[in-house]
C-alpha cells in the first residue's frame, strides 16, 4: 500500500509539482498531481512504456504536440442537459476540436510509438463544426456578422437605421434654430435609444420624448419625435438580433450535446496525452534513465541523484541489494547523508513505479506492494507521544502491514531511548522484518545492529564515507562497509571546546574504543584498495588511449600508402606510355633507314644515335626498378634522397623544421613524415 503518510514523508508531491510544471493544460496539471504508483508490474511498465514513446516523439522525432485545451467537462454536461451554451463555453469546445485535430496530425507520422498511436483512436475531431464555431465568433462576446445570412441581414438593417436617425439627429445638432436650446452638439444614447441633450429650461422648445436627466438637472436628454419611429424600428431589430443570436448559440449548443460522449472522451485523452509527454519532459529535465522493473526483488541504483537536492551539490549514490539480499544496514556520521539515502531508495521505487523516469545513470527497480517508512521526528504534541513513543507507534503499525514484496525503511531504529535497550529493540525488529521477506533499508549508529549485518545472511552493510584528514563527510555511499559515527571528530570540526571533547573520549568504553579502531583501520584498508583500484583503472584507460592513438596512426600511414602507391602507378603507367611512344617513333625512323635503296654515312651516324636513344630508355627502367635503400652518411639536405621506413617509398626531400619533422615529394604528391621516419640514401 503506498499511503499518503509515507510518501509525504519521502517528498512525492513535490516531485509531482515538478512534474505538473511541464504540463501545458489545467486538466494535465492535475492527472500529474494525483499520480500514484501502480499496483502491478504490468501497469508500471505500460506506464514507462507510454513515457519512453512520449521522449521518442519529443526528442528523437522533435514533434512537441499542444495539449493547451480547456476544461470541458461541465460544458459538455450542460449542454446534455438541454442547456444553451454562452459564447465563451461553445470557443472552448471548438479550442477542444482543435487541439485533437493537431495532435493526430502531429503524432501520426511518429514511427516507434503503437500506446500513442493507439490512443489517437480516441481523439475527436469535426472540421465543420471546428471551423463554423471561429467562423461564427470573434470573441468571448462578440458574434461575427456572417455566423448565418439573418444575422448578417439583420446587421444591415441594424446599421442603416442608425445612420438613418444619427442623420436626422444631426439636424437638430448643426441647425442654428435649436443651437441655443442644446447643451451640447452632440448624438448619445439613452436606453437604446438615440437622443439629444436639451437645457432644462428649453424643455417645450422641442417636441419629443424626455429618456433622462443629468445629475444636476441642467440637462434632459430628449428624443425628438421626428425619429421616434425610427427609433422603434431599431429597438425591434435589435431585438431580433438577440433572438438570432439566441438561436445561433442554441445550435451549437445542440450540436455539442449530439456529440458529447465522443468530446468527454477525447477531452480525457488530451489530458492523459499531456500527462505522459509532461512525464518525458520531465525526464529530459532531470537527465534521468528509464528504469528497470523487476519481481525478484533486486534494487540497484547507479551514480543516483536526489531529484529535490540542486544539481550542482549533489553527491550521485550507488547502492544495490541482489534478490537474496533483504537488508541494507546503512551507517556512518552524522549530517554524513544516510537519510537522504534512505529517502531517494524510496523515492525512487515510488517514481518508477508511477512510470516516472530515474535521474541516475542506471537503476533496476523491484516492483512492491507497498513503502512504508518511519523518517524524521514523529513528535506529536496533540497525542502527548514522545519521539519515541510516536516512532514506536508508527512502527507497530506498519509491522501489522508489510508483506514480502514491500519495502520498508527505517531511520535511526532504536533512537530515543536508553541505548543499550534501543540497540536490543533495533536488532529484534530487524529480525521480524527480515522474517517477513521484505525488503528493509534502516540506518543506525548502534554497534549491535552493525554486528548484525556482519553476522546475519542476507544483510548488506554500507557507509556514508568520512573523510579522516578533514573529519568531513564526503556524502558518499561505500557498499560493504561500516562506519563509525565519529561524533566526537565531527563536534570538534564543528568547534567545541577540545578539552570537551578529550574528556569525552576518555569515558568511552575499552571496548567501544576498540570495535571503533578496528572499524577505522578496516575503512582506511578500503580507501587504500579502493585508491589502488582507481589508479590502475586509470593507467588501464591510459594504455587502452595509447593503443587507439597508435591504430588511428596505423589507419593514417594505410592510407597515405595507399595514396601514394596509387599516384605512383598512375606515374608509371604514363611513364611508360611516353616511353613507348618514343621508342616506336624511334624504330619507325630505323625502318625508313633500313628501307633506302642506298644508304650514306650520315645515314649510318643517325641510326647509330638511335640505336643508343632506344638503349637509353631500356637502362633507364633497369635503374628506375632497383630501390637503393642504402644509408648516406652525409649531412642530410633539402633536395636529397630519401627512403621513408613507414610508406616503404623512396622519395626526394623537400622541406624539414628543427625539430626534425619533414616534407617529402613522391612524384606529384608530398607527404609529411615524423622525425626518425626516414634516412638519406645513396
Amino acid at each position: 500500500m503506498f499511503d499518503d503518510k509515507s510518501l509525504n514523508t519521502l517528498e512525492y508531491g513535490k516531485i509531482l509539482e515538478m512534474l505538473a510544471a511541464h504540463a501545458q493544460s489545467e486538466g494535465g496539471k492535475a492527472l500529474s498531481r494525483a499520480l500514484r504508483p501502480a499496483n502491478t508490474v504490468e501497469e508500471a511498465t505500460l506506464s514507462l512504456d507510454m513515457t519512453a514513446e512520449a521522449d521518442r516523439t519529443l526528442f528523437e522525432f522533435s514533434v512537441s504536440p499542444s495539449f493547451a485545451v480547456d476544461d470541458i467537462e461541465e460544458t459538455v454536461v450542460k449542454a446534455e442537459k438541454g442547456a444553451v451554451l454562452s459564447i465563451p463555453e461553445i470557443l472552448r469546445v471548438g479550442r477542444a476540436l482543435r487541439a485533437a485535430r493537431r495532435v493526430v496530425r502531429s503524432v501520426t507520422p511518429v514511427l516507434g510509438v503503437p500506446g500513442l498511436k493507439a490512443m489517437l483512436g480516441t481523439l475527436y475531431s469535426d472540421d465543420k463544426l471546428e471551423k463554423d464555431i471561429f467562423d461564427s465568433f470573434i470573441s468571448d462576446t462578440e458574434v461575427a456578422d456572417n455566423a448565418t445570412p439573418e444575422l448578417r441581414a439583420i446587421r444591415l438593417r441594424i446599421r442603416k437605421l442608425g445612420d438613418n436617425v444619427k442623420t436626422k439627429l444631426q439636424l437638430f445638432v448643426t441647425s442654428p434654430t435649436y443651437h441655443k436650446y442644446l447643451q451640447d452638439s452632440i448624438v448619445t444614447v439613452r436606453g437604446d435609444r438615440y437622443v439629444i441633450p436639451v437645457k432644462s429650461e428649453f424643455k417645450g422648445a422641442i417636441s419629443g420624448l424626455v429618456h433622462d436627466q443629468s445629475a444636476s438637472g441642467a440637462t434632459l436628454y430628449i428624443e425628438p419625435m421626428q425619429i421616434v419611429e425610427l427609433n422603434n424600428e431599431l429597438k425591434t431589430e435589435k431585438l431580433n438580433e438577440q433572438a438570432e443570436i439566441e438561436r445561433i448559440l442554441r445550435n451549437f449548443s445542440t450540436a455539442v450535446s449530439a456529440h458529447s460522449d465522443r468530446l468527454k472522451a477525447s477531452y480525457a485523452t488530451i489530458v492523459e496525452m499531456d500527462a505522459i509527454f509532461a512525464r518525458a519532459q520531465l525526464a529530459h529535465a532531470m537527465k534521468a534513465v528509464r528504469p528497470e522493473l523487476n519481481t525478484e526483488g533486486e534494487l540497484s541504483v547507479k551514480e543516483g541523484r536526489h531529484p529535490l537536492i540542486d544539481a550542482k551539490k549533489v553527491v550521485p549514490l550507488t547502492l544495490a541489494l541482489r534478490p537474496d539480499e533483504r537488508m541494507l544496514l546503512i551507517t556512518g556520521p552524522n549530517t554524513g547523508g544516510k537519510t537522504v539515502t534512505l529517502k531517494m531508495t524510496g523515492l525512487f521505487v515510488c517514481m518508477a513505479l508511477s512510470g516516472l523516469y530515474i535521474p541516475a545513470k542506471s537503476a533496476k527497480m523491484p516492483m512492491v506492494d507497498g513503502v512504508y517508512s518511519d523518517i524524521g521526528d514523529e513528535q506529536s504534541i496533540e497525542q502527548s507521544l514522545s519521539t519515541f513513543s510516536a516512532h514506536i507507534k508508527n512502527i507497530i503499525g506498519i509491522l501489522g502491514r508489510i508483506t514480502s514484496h514491500s519495502l520498508v525503511l527505517f531511520d535511526e531504529l532504536g533512537a530515543g531511548t536508553d541505548p543499550g535497550e534501543g540497540a536490543a529493540l533495533a536488532v529484534s525488529i530487524s529480525d521480524h522484518v527480515m522474517s517477513t521477506g521484505a525488503k528493509f533499508l534502516v540506518t543506525s549508529h548502534f554497534n549491535d545492529l552493525k554486528e548484525y549485518a556482519l553476522t546475519t545472511p542476507g544483510v548488506v552493510a554500507a557507509s556514508m564515507e568520512f573523510d579522516t584528514a578533514t573529519f568531513r563527510p564526503t556524502f558518499k555511499l561505500v557498499m560493504g562497509a561500516i562506519g563509525t559515527s565519529n561524533a566526537l571528530d565531527i563536534a570538534s570540526t564543528l568547534g567545541l571546546d577540545r578539552e570537551i571533547v578529550e574528556r569525552a573520549r576518555g569515558r568511552i568504553s575499552a571496548e567501544k574504543r576498540q570495535f571503533d579502531s578496528v572499524l577505522s583501520a578496516a575503512e582506511q584498508t578500503r580507501r587504500r584498495a579502493e585508491q589502488l583500484v582507481s589508479d590502475a583503472s586509470l593507467d588501464r584507460e591510459r594504455a587502452a588511449s595509447a593503443l587507439r592513438e597508435a591504430e588511428q596512426e596505423k589507419r593514417v600511414i594505410a592510407e597515405k600508402r595507399e595514396k601514394l602507391d596509387e599516384s605512383i602507378r598512375r606515374e608509371t603507367k604514363k611513364l611508360i606510355e611516353d616511353s613507348v611512344e618514343e621508342a616506336d617513333e624511334i624504330i619507325d625512323k630505323l625502318k625508313e633507314l633500313l628501307n633506302k635503296e642506298s644508304v650514306e654515312d650520315r645515314d649510318v651516324f643517325e641510326a647509330r644515335a638511335l640505336k643508343r636513344k632506344l638503349e637509353n630508355i631500356s637502362a633507364k627502367y633497369d635503374t628506375e626498378s632497383v630501390v637503393e635503400d642504402v644509408p648516406d652518411p652525409s649531412p642530410l639536405r633539402v633536395g636529397d634522397d630519401v627512403w621513408v621506413r613507414s610508406l616503404s617509398k623512396r622519395g626526394r626531400l623537400k622541406k624539414m623544421n628543427a625539430r626534425g619533422e619533414a616534407e617529402v615529394q613522391f612524384g606529384k604528391i608530398a607527404v609529411k613524415v615524423k622525425a626518425g621516419d626516414y634516412y638519406k640514401v645513396k
